[in-house]
């Protein structure tokens, strides 16, 4: 398995939503995280490593040292770094939006990213916020206003996919041109959304104009990966150093090459104590299942079967909380 890359991340800012399918299980509270300089000094000093190294910043993007953090995500080569996810951040009126876009505009942003749940009732219970998609629509007016390019995401299920026509149809009225829909990870709170995930006859029951902006192309039912029976073993994994009151001490005093191999441990740890994804098919596989899924999901969903099945106690690498890797 190759070590692909490190992002460092350091959940010390508290979300302004608590969307129904966070990987980080947003409940609005300040996360336990550390001072941003620790997670800076650890990202240039992978820097001089030479490991492609990140330095993400959550739970959202409203944080003193913002700008800060895309001007240090660009010296690192991060091929993210022009971009910003930014659902969650305070509600502000059009001058102080304006603003907002106009700093992460000059520190080197070109590309925003906002994600909808729906029309907007629906989106608002989703994220637990009122105002929250009109906050989001008038994000998308302002940065086009601005120049920035901007792409909106939004989520399908079962639940809100009557709602994805007009969904759109708002976007584009908006003046957005790259729309992107997807199906819930099955991690963080999208492991409680199993009864909305998409099912194949709702997905053909999509409107063109809605499939067209909807990215399935590596999802299968669990009907379709069983009875293929070919799972593409992984040959890459992208390291995840999350940054917490209980190890910053221990890894700053560590060399990086300790640090990677501290997360690369962990992780092969967690895959040594379960078994192989064609196992975990046999025992935990749906023939039945309907619903839509990409491999990752799947090896996720029947991991966390077999840990509650055996009563294990493992280090969960997978949540986006915890250090770990995510495989590729």
């Amino acid at each position: 398995m190759t070590n692909k890359s490190l992002m460092i991340i350091n959940h010390c800012v508290p979300c302004g939503c608590a969307c129904r399918h966070c990987f980080f299980c947003s409940r609005k509270a300040a996360p336990h995280g550390v001072p941003y300089e620790a997670g800076e000094r650890l990202a240039l000093r992978f820097a001089q490593h030479g490991m492609p190294v990140s330095y993400a910043i959550s739970h959202c993007a409203d944080y003193p040292e913002l700008t800060r953090n895309i001007a240090l995500n660009r010296k690192l080569g991060f091929a993210g770094a022009p971009f910003l996810q930014i659902n969650g951040i305070a509600l502000r009126d059009q001058a102080a939006l304006h603003e907002y876009l106009s700093q992460v505009q000059h520190a080197g942003v070109t590309t925003i990213d906002t994600t909808f749940y729906g029309t907007e009732a629906y989106h608002d219970n989703f994220a637990v916020r009122k105002g929250d998609f009109a906050f989001l629509c008038e994000i998308i007016t302002t940065g086009l206003s601005l120049g920035l390019a901007m792409q909106p995401t939004f989520l399908a299920t079962q639940e809100n996919a009557t709602q994805l026509s007009e969904l759109i149809d708002t976007l584009t009225s908006l003046g957005c041109t790259s729309i992107y829909g997807f199906i819930q990870d099955y991690k963080g709170n999208g492991e409680t959304l199993e009864d909305m995930r998409l099912d194949q006859a709702a997905y053909n029951n999509l409107p063109e104009t809605v499939k067209q902006h909807l990215g399935v192309k590596h999802h299968k039912t669990q009907a379709q990966w069983l009875a293929a029976g070919e799972f593409a073993p992984p040959t890459e994994r992208h390291l995840r150093l999350a940054l917490r009151a209980d190890n910053i001490a221990m890894l700053e005093t560590m060399t990086c090459d300790d640090i990677i191999g501290y997360l690369a441990g962990l992780d092969d740890a967690y895959h040594a104590a379960l078994p192989t994804l064609p196992a975990l098919a046999t025992r935990y596989g749906d023939r039945g299942c309907p619903k839509l899924y990409r491999q990752r999901d799947l090896q996720w969903k029947w991991q966390k079967a077999h840990i509650k099945a055996q009563n294990l106690a493992l280090h969960d690498v997978t949540d986006e909380r915890n250090c770990g890797a995510i495989w590729r």
